[in-house]
């Protein structure tokens, strides 16, 4: 008798304690379904009611999609063109359907081309594009439920600038400052065109078409914000001109126009050049039309002895009424460096500035040799060179300094041969240095994004304010890039660069750089230069031109910077 209470107690107690566990798992289970609804409701409740909303759109991107690049006045670089294209829902125009036939007839479509896309149903498919601004407001017109006329872009005209530093995006890849700042100029979600339906893909009456925008993200990486660049549209348009032309041009090679004081890039062309709506076509061709060779390295040439003769005076080598005597070849290194003038038994007596103007080589050399190998090459990335300038673009060569006296002697740099090479951009701001008394500036290609909503944001790929001057300080005294002014000034009234004086109060120089190549005819071909800056005081524009494979000298690309300069001087006085 015992025995059995004390079996019914225990057979009590175990159904208690399996009520409490199941108690508090229930408990337990609903805690968590009431943590789990207030996390829906609460945290993503605005994510999850924007999905239902879209499971029951279907969509299609309103255009542009693409931000602008624009000038530094605003004015775009791409000569895009607006035009328009047609939307259609597929079940609102059935396969061999009086409705799909009309839609054809109105869209000048073939009827079976039509049908056989219409098949895939689905989403909106996208039957016309290219319209223009007329022909939209037609189809428009009509009012066709299912169908929508959306805005589209031809992205690259006839009239663009700039090519090679605008680059192009293509959606599977780019170059350029369209692959540079894509996530910026593409955005992360553009504006989009639904059209609501119910379960049974028919329109919902209440909503029909409906724009959506995407919410909540900042401007800058939400919608395709516009690239304001430091490029001047009319400047860029002379310089193109004149490379293109019938007179002094540039086939292959390339242009730069620097502001000196700001570092703005102001014009920037290489040649040839390429459609950038047809990148593909460009791809197995020789001529390197997709190089931008104004980041490309070359040969400096006797652009170079200014930037020697700089470091000369300034570290006291040399002083400026020192007299030399070129007598048309120099022994150095045990080898032998002829001058121009080594035909008629050479220059004679002259200064440094005067042999800067004729471009004697018999003095830099010895200049060369009074510097040292290491102090040239010190000097050289004093002034920028041997590494790249940072404008954001892809492919910027560093060029390559003087070798070190270690690896022995280099008598040619000094008259910028052997083993120095530099790009026309690199030129372009060591040049500035000279023109601006002797400061180094930072080059700039970006001034500032805009976005669509009216914002501006001050911001460079560098982080620092594009707005202010960004400069590296001071790299050459202000009276040794007097001095050499003097020369270069003289250089284009009765030296080597007569070419260029199209103005008064032209400062430049000539270079002539051996490549080793030579033409069909058996001729030397030469990379020719010209870099120069005007007006000599206070001057506005540096402007660096380089002629590739050419059997003329800087001559020659002395008479395209006075093309040019003519050009630049009439549009912007």
């Amino acid at each position: 008798m015992a025995g059995t209470r004390r079996q019914r107690r225990r057979l009590a107690a175990l159904r208690w304690k399996r009520l409490l566990a199941l108690a508090v798992l229930t408990a337990l289970a609903l805690s968590g379904l009431a943590v789990r609804l207030g996390f829906v409701q609460l945290v993503r409740h605005r994510e999850l009611a924007e999905a239902a909303v879209l499971q029951r759109a279907q969509t299609v991107p309103l255009g542009p999609t693409r931000g602008r690049i624009l000038d530094r006045d605003g004015v775009p670089l791409t000569d895009s063109l607006l035009t328009y294209r047609v939307a259609v829902y597929p079940a609102f125009f059935p396969p061999g359907s009086q409705r799909a036939a009309q839609l054809a007839a109105l869209l000048e479509l073939e009827a079976a081309e039509l049908d056989s896309r219409l098949e895939a149903g689905g989403g909106p498919i996208f039957v016309v594009t290219g319209l223009t601004l007329e022909r939209a407001a037609v189809v428009a017109g009509l009012g066709l439920e299912g169908l929508a006329v959306v805005a589209d872009e031809r992205r690259y005209g006839p009239e663009g600038l700039a090519s090679h530093a605008v680059g192009y995006w293509n959606g599977a890849g780019g170059d350029g400052l369209e692959k540079a700042w894509d996530s910026y100029l593409g955005g992360r979600g553009p504006e989009l065109l639904a059209l609501f339906v119910d379960g049974r893909g028919q329109s919902l009456a209440s909503l029909g078409w409906r724009k959506l925008a995407w919410t909540g993200d900042s401007p800058w990486t939400a919608l395709p914000c516009d690239l304001v660049t430091t490029i001047d549209s009319e400047v860029q348009r002379a310089v193109e001109e004149v490379m293109d032309g019938s007179g002094p041009g540039v086939r292959r090679g390339a242009v730069v126009v620097m502001d000196p004081w700001r570092g703005d890039v102001l014009a920037l062309a290489s040649r040839p050049d390429y459609d950038q709506g047809r990148v593909a076509d460009y791809l197995g061709r020789s001529d390197g039309s997709l190089v931008n060779r104004a980041l490309s390295p070359y040969p400096a040439g006797s652009v170079i002895k200014s930037l020697v003769l700089a470091a000369a005076l300034e570290t006291g080598v040399v002083d400026r009424r020192e007299v030399f005597a070129c007598r048309g070849v120099v022994r150095v290194a045990g080898r032998e460096v002829g001058c121009s003038a080594r035909a008629t038994g050479g220059h004679g007596s002259l200064t440094v500035e005067e042999a800067l103007a004729v471009s004697c080589n018999c003095v830099f050399v010895e200049l060369g040799e009074r510097l040292g190998q290491d102090r040239l090459r010190d000097w050289a990335s004093r002034l920028g060179l041997g590494r790249t300038c940072g404008i954001g673009l892809a492919g910027e060569s560093a060029g390559a300094l003087p070798r070190p006296a270690e690896d022995g002697p280099e008598p040619e740099a000094a008259f910028g041969q052997g083993s120095l090479l530099v790009t026309p951009l690199q030129v372009a701001r060591a040049y500035s240095v000279i023109a601006n008394g002797g400061r180094l500036v930072l080059p700039r290609l970006v001034l500032e994004l805009r976005s669509p909503v009216g914002a501006e944001a001050g911001l460079s790929r560098r982080g620092a304010s594009p707005s202010a001057v960004q400069e590296t300080g001071r790299v050459m005294a202000k009276w040794a890039a007097a001095d050499v002014t003097r020369g270069l000034l003289e250089a284009v009234r009765g030296g080597t660069g007569q070419a260029a004086g199209v103005r008064g109060d032209v400062a430049g120089k000539t270079g002539t750089a051996e490549t080793g190549r030579t033409g069909e005819g058996g001729e030397e071909l030469y990379d020719a230069w010209f870099a120069g800056f005007w007006p000599a005081h206070n001057p506005r524009y540096v402007i660096v031109v380089l002629i590739e494979d050419t059997p003329a000298g800087g001559a020659e690309a002395a008479a395209v910077f006075g093309a040019i300069l003519d050009h630049i001087a009439g549009v912007r006085p």
